[in-house]
């Protein structure tokens, strides 16, 4: 499995943007980011562009419909199919413009790229018609689930079970179809599924927020301007003696110094990405399958 670590770009952390403020670790934890994933609607100007040609990467190229839906602005079809031919050498794969709660309107935008000599991934959003999803299934080799970021993650699994259990998955349990998950950002949901790829922004929202993570998935305040520094258990300054040495453990054995992930934001981003890089490995199993629970007769 692949997982895609979103914004880097979008979030000042490219190669050239960072080298000169990361301590020797941190820039090698920067440079073994393997996989990237960008919204349009971010990385759309020429800086951008620029940006990541230089740094001789491609890109996973969302379209960023749902930030820009947020923000009130609309993105133009004809546009992205431009941007995306204009670029081709800095994107990996892109996907279809989603038309915002329309799973009509995204089947549309999917054919209209696709006259326009873009062939993109479509995209099955949280709660559409199944006749979509049958539909990419036989038409596509690989295919992206969306809208589910905002869904909670016991209502999730629930939706998730099923569509493994009777679309993307063969009687043996294998993904018919490369799927990829938009915004997945719990280590159950990236384990459960034969997940494809996934990606997550989660890496620098907490870093932003002043949290490291710690293996597999846990995120842990740990900036002495958090909020969170006089709650129990919230943050590290407050964890039992022993989760806290095992924090500081583990952040020594990683080649950090606590101090700093403490007070710079930028080193709590190279300490993220680098969990999330160690998760890939441990998650790029060959063969997994999908088999969904069986509930007992009480």
């Amino acid at each position: 499995m692949r997982i895609y670590l979103a914004a880097i770009y979008t979030s000042g952390f490219g190669r050239g943007q960072v080298t000169a403020r990361l301590t020797p670790k941190e820039l090698e934890h920067r440079f073994a980011i393997k996989h990237y994933l960008e919204s349009y609607h971010y990385v759309k100007s020429a800086t951008m562009v620029k940006r990541i040609r230089e740094d001789g990467i491609k890109i996973f190229l969302d379209s960023g419909a749902f930030s820009a839906f947020s923000q009130g602005a609309v993105i133009d079809l004809p546009q992205y199919c431009e941007y995306i031919k204009q670029n081709a050498d800095i994107i990996d794969v892109a996907s279809v413009l989603d038309a915002i709660g329309d799973a009509e309107g995204t089947y549309n935008n999917q054919h209209a790229m696709e006259q326009q000599g873009i062939r993109p991934l479509p995209c099955f959003h949280y709660g559409e018609d199944p006749r979509y999803l049958k539909y990419y299934l036989e038409n596509y080799p690989y295919i992206t689930l969306g809208g589910m970021v905002p869904v909670p993650n016991k209502t999730l699994i629930h939706w998730l079970d099923r569509i493994w259990d009777k679309h993307l998955t063969d009687s043996a349990g294998h993904a018919r179809v490369k799927v990829h998950g938009f915004g997945l950002t719990s280590y159950k949901l990236m384990q459960r599924y034969p997940w494809f790829s996934v990606d997550s922004s989660s890496w620098v929202q907490a870093a932003r927020t002043g949290a490291i993570y710690m293996p597999p998935l846990t995120a842990i305040s740990v900036s002495t301007n958090s909020p969170s520094i006089k709650q129990e258990n919230a943050h590290l300054d407050t964890l039992a003696p022993i989760l806290r040495q095992h924090v500081l453990d583990f952040v020594e054995q990683s080649g950090y110094d606590i101090a700093r992930l403490q007070n710079e934001y930028i080193s709590r981003f190279a300490f993220n990405c680098h969990i999330f890089t160690v998760l890939n490995e441990k998650l790029n199993i060959t063969g997994k399958t999908f088999v969904p629970e069986q509930g007992g007769l009480f």
